[in-house]
């Protein structure tokens, strides 16, 4: 009875990950620590060595067994399950309100991004002008990316698998969120669309997903190395990268009055709840935040 309690919890914890998972600025990394399963999780993802892999393709069966048993299945089979089990849920949602309530949707998410740009700040140990060229690279960056992917990058197979290898950084990394990598290169609403598709998208999930795999066994590694080394001109990077994705919400803010496809005018009242859903994404992140900081000293 313990031991079904005990996964059942970790059912919970990875479903409110996989919740964090759809809204772009909130991470599921940053769930992982309100949730005290950071630690947990991080170890459990290196015990899922990229050898296993080698071994499979190489045919040495023995190798390729042992190293799935030394994975740590009892801990990331429940949590993963939870998290995919919401993610496929909330996916739906997140369609239905950026169909149609984009500017709240995207007021909301522009609220988030901000906090969680501001959170991140105090995480850094040290400044100075490494972090600030850091962040004002990563800034340039997103702006970049952000006016290139107005005009669409596509949706190829090999970007899907790249945006999935990229994207699930946030699974390791708290301050920045998977589905905001996803919306920074135009993938966010195609991935929703996919989900809510199925079986019919499954070929490009599964492409998705194994990019997402990838990422957690390589790219995951090279985010954790960097921080390891140079932890303040990586967070420096990732605020700058943050911030210049604001870009995206205010050119939905802006645009909607324009688009004749959205019953949208700028009154009074419309300014006052777009500014409230805004507000209001600022203080999930602030409570998030909170909680974060007591969950982190418990696992220290």
């Amino acid at each position: 009875m313990k031991r079904f309690k005990t996964k059942a919890i970790l059912v919970l914890k990875g479903m409110v990950m996989g919740l964090a998972d759809v809204i772009p600025g909130v991470s599921s990394g940053t769930m992982a620590l309100v949730t005290g399963i950071y630690q947990e999780f991080i170890n459990a993802i290196k015990s899922f060595k990229p050898t296993i892999i080698l071994d499979l393709f190489a045919w040495r069966p023995r190798n390729f067994w042992q190293g799935l048993k030394d994975v740590r299945w009892g801990f990331l089979v429940p949590v993963l399950f939870g998290e995919g089990f919401a993610l496929l849920v909330a996916s739906q949602f997140a369609r239905f309100l950026l169909d149609n309530y984009p500017p709240y949707t995207y007021a909301f998410f522009f609220g988030l991004i901000l906090a969680s740009a501001v959170l991140l700040y105090f995480e850094v140990p040290q400044s100075g002008f490494a972090v600030l060229f850091a962040g004002l690279v990563g800034a340039v960056a997103s702006v970049l990316i952000v006016g290139v992917s107005g005009g669409n990058f596509g949706h190829s197979l090999p970007l899907i698998f790249l945006a999935g290898a990229v994207a699930v950084s946030a699974m390791i990394l708290p301050g920045i969120s998977g589905a905001f990598i996803l919306l920074l290169i135009g993938q966010y609403e195609y991935i929703l669309d996919k989900i809510g598709n199925l079986p019919g998208s499954l070929p490009t999930l599964v492409v998705f997903g194994f990019g997402a795999a990838l990422g957690l066994m390589s790219f995951s590694r090279v985010l954790s190395y960097t921080l390891d080394r140079w932890r303040s001109p990586t967070l420096g990077f990732l605020i700058g990268l943050m911030l210049g994705a604001l870009r995206k919400p205010f050119q939905v803010l802006l645009g909607s009055a324009a688009n004749p496809e959205i019953s949208f005018v700028w009154t009074l009242e419309t300014t006052i709840v777009v500014t409230l859903f805004g507000i209001l994404g600022v203080i999930l992140v602030a409570v998030l935040g909170s909680f974060r900081l007591e969950s982190e000293e418990s696992w220290k």
